[in-house]
C-alpha cells in the first residue's frame, strides 16, 4: 500500500473516532431547558427585559421563571423533569452543561434521569443543595426551606454549614432546613407541607416535551425595580447576582427611582446607587435655559 494511501486511511480513522467522542465532550449542546407545558403563560425574566412565555418556549442560562396561578413543566434530555408550582421563581443555572436551577421562592417538583451525571438535576433552594437522581419536592418559604423525597435517593447539604457531609435522604423522608437547626431526615413530611403543597404535585411527572410545538417568548417590556424587590430576601450570593446583572438599568431614571424606594435596604443595590448617582439634570429642571 503506497505511503500516501496509508497516511489518509489513518487520517479517516482519526476523524471517525473523533466523532463518536465528540458528543461526550460537549454535553451543554444536549442539556437546554425547554418549557413543555404551561396552561398558563410564565413571566420570562432574559437578560432584563420580560417576556410571556409559552409551552414550546426553548430556555437559556440565566433565564428566570415565574409562574402565576398555575403550574408549569420544564424539561431536559436524559429525562429530567421539573414541575414549578404556582407563585413560584426559578432561576435556570445549566451554563456547565448539566441540568441546574436555583428555586428562589415557591414549590418545585424534581425527577432526574438517574444516577450518571448527564441525567442527574441539581437544585439550589434555600441554603440547601441538592443532587437530584430520583424524585422529590421542594419548597423554598421564607423562613424555611423544606424536602420531600418520594422516590430514590437525593443528596442534599447545607451549604451554610461549612464543611458539613451531605446527606443521603431516601424515599418517603422529609428534611427541612429553618437557621441554625441542623440538618435531620424525618420517616415522613410535615402535616402542612403536605397540606400546602401544589394538588397537581401528588402525580407523578411524565415527559410532554414530544408534544410541544417550538416557540418564542413575547417581548412584553424592560424589568421593573418592582420585579426585582420582590426576591429582597433571598440569598446574599443571588442577591448580588442580581445586583449586577440589573445596575444597568439604573440608567433610567424611572428604574433609578423606584429602586431607591424598593430595593436600596439591600447592600448590593446601595453600592449600585452609590457607583452611579444622579446627574444634576435628572435631581432638577433648569428654566432659565
Amino acid at each position: 500500500m503506497p505511503p500516501s494511501t496509508a497516511t489518509g486511511m489513518l487520517r479517516a480513522a482519526r476523524l471517525l473516532v473523533l466523532a463518536a467522542l465528540l458528543p461526550l465532550a460537549v454535553p451543554a449542546f444536549a442539556q437546554r431547558a425547554l418549557l413543555t407545558h404551561a396552561e398558563q403563560p410564565a413571566k420570562l425574566i432574559r437578560k432584563t427585559a420580560v417576556y410571556d412565555a409559552a409551552a414550546g418556549v426553548p430556555l437559556h442560562p440565566g433565564d428566570l421563571v415565574t409562574t402565576a396561578a398555575t403550574s408549569v413543566q420544564i424539561e431536559w434530555p436524559q429525562g429530567v423533569l421539573l414541575a414549578v408550582g404556582p407563585g413560584s421563581t426559578l432561576l435556570i443555572d445549566d451554563a456547565a452543561a448539566f441540568p441546574a436551577v436555583t428555586l428562589l421562592r415557591g414549590w418545585i417538583k424534581v425527577a432526574g434521569g438517574g444516577k450518571d451525571v448527564a441525567g442527574k438535576l441539581t437544585v439550589a433552594a434555600g441554603a440547601l443543595s441538592v443532587g437530584a437522581s430520583g424524585s422529590g419536592v421542594l419548597r423554598v418559604a421564607a423562613d424555611k426551606t423544606e424536602l420531600f423525597v418520594e422516590r430514590g435517593t437525593l443528596s442534599v447539604k447545607a451549604t451554610d454549614k461549612g464543611a458539613a457531609a451531605p446527606l443521603e435522604i431516601g424515599s418517603e423522608q422529609y428534611v427541612v432546613h429553618r437557621g441554625a437547626q441542623p440538618l435531620q431526615a424525618e420517616p415522613r413530611p410535615a402535616r402542612l407541607f403536605v397540606s400546602e403543597m401544589p394538588r397537581a404535585f401528588f402525580d407523578p411527572l411524565v415527559s410532554v416535551a414530544a408534544r410541544a410545538r417550538p416557540a418564542e417568548p413575547t417581548l412584553l417590556r424592560e424589568a421593573s425595580a418592582a420585579d426585582i424587590a420582590q426576591w429582597n430576601d433571598v440569598a446574599t450570593p443571588l442577591r448580588r447576582q442580581l445586583a449586577v446583572r440589573f445596575a444597568g438599568r439604573l440608567a433610567d431614571p424611572a428604574f433609578r427611582t423606584d429602586a431607591e424606594n424598593l430595593l436600596a435596604a439591600q447592600p448590593e443595590w446601595r453600592q449600585a446607587l452609590k457607583q452611579t448617582a444622579r446627574k444634576p439634570s435628572d435631581t432638577y429642571t433648569n428654566h432659565l435655559f
